[in-house]
């Protein structure tokens, strides 16, 4: 899930020149990324990782990436 989730940023950011500031995840896909990990986080912990904000969504059939202005000002990745 971790390396599906950087080629969603990689792509984005080839495709429109800069990062994604949001990641949308259904609670499976969050699980599966927490399991991923050597230790277990919480949300926030997360999305300070991906340095991103994470929307979790049951309509999220799959992860994706996108940028919106309401969202602070993100550092590349």
């Amino acid at each position: 899930m971790l390396s599906f989730i950087y080629r969603l940023i990689s792509n984005f950011e080839k495709e429109h020149g800069f990062t994604p500031n949001l990641l949308y995840l259904n609670q499976f896909h969050l699980e599966m990324l927490r399991t991923q990990l050597e230790r277990k986080v919480d949300g926030a912990e997360l999305a300070q990782l991906l340095d991103m904000e994470i929307i979790i969504s049951q309509d999220s059939v799959h992860p994706h990436v996108e940028w919106h202005t309401s969202v602070g000002n993100r550092k590349a990745v």
